[in-house]
C-alpha cells in the first residue's frame, strides 16, 4: 500500500492540486453569483493597500440601508481611487462575509477560468502520471514473470 502510494506520489500531488484549482474556481464564481443583481450601499474608503497578490485592493466601509457599517475589502473596481473617497458598491452578506464591488462592474469571470483552467491541467497530468505509472509496473512484473 505505502510503496503504491509512494511510487504514484507526483500523481497524487497534481490530482490534490487540481482538488484545490476547482474549489477555488467554484469560490470565485459563487461570489460573481452573490454580487448579481445585489443591492447597493454608499461605502467610505479607508485604506487602499497598493501591494496584494491580485493588485490593488480597497478597504471600504460600507453603509447599509439598516443603518449598521460593515468592512469588506475588493480588488473590483473602476477607477484609481483616493482614501477618504465615497463610491457606490454592490454587496452581499453572508454571516461574517461581506462580498463587494463597485457598482457597474460586472462580474469577474477571469479568476473563474484561470482556475478552471489550472484544475483541468493539473487533472490531465496527474490523471496521465498515474496512467503511466501503473502500465510502467504491469510491464516490469509481466517481464520478471518471463511473459
Amino acid at each position: 500500500m505505502w510503496n503504491w502510494l509512494l511510487e504514484r506520489r507526483w500523481a497524487l500531488g497534481f490530482l490534490a492540486w487540481s482538488a484545490l484549482a476547482f474549489t477555488i474556481a467554484y469560490w470565485n464564481h459563487d461570489e460573481n453569483q452573490r454580487l448579481d443583481n445585489a443591492p447597493t450601499a454608499p461605502a467610505v474608503i479607508t485604506d487602499i493597500n497598493r501591494w496584494t497578490k491580485g493588485g490593488p485592493e480597497l478597504e471600504l466601509d460600507i453603509k447599509l440601508p439598516d443603518g449598521r457599517t460593515v468592512t469588506g475589502q475588493t480588488n473590483n473596481f473602476n477607477d484609481v481611487h483616493r482614501t477618504g473617497e465615497r463610491i457606490l458598491v454592490q454587496y452581499a452578506l453572508d454571516g461574517r462575509d461581506v462580498y463587494v464591488r463597485e457598482a457597474g462592474q460586472g462580474p469577474d469571470h477571469t479568476g473563474v477560468w484561470g482556475w478552471m483552467a489550472a484544475g483541468s491541467a493539473a487533472t490531465l497530468t496527474g490523471l496521465t502520471l498515474m496512467v503511466l505509472r501503473t502500465r510502467r509496473n504491469k510491464l516490469r512484473e509481466a517481464v520478471e514473470d518471463g511473459g
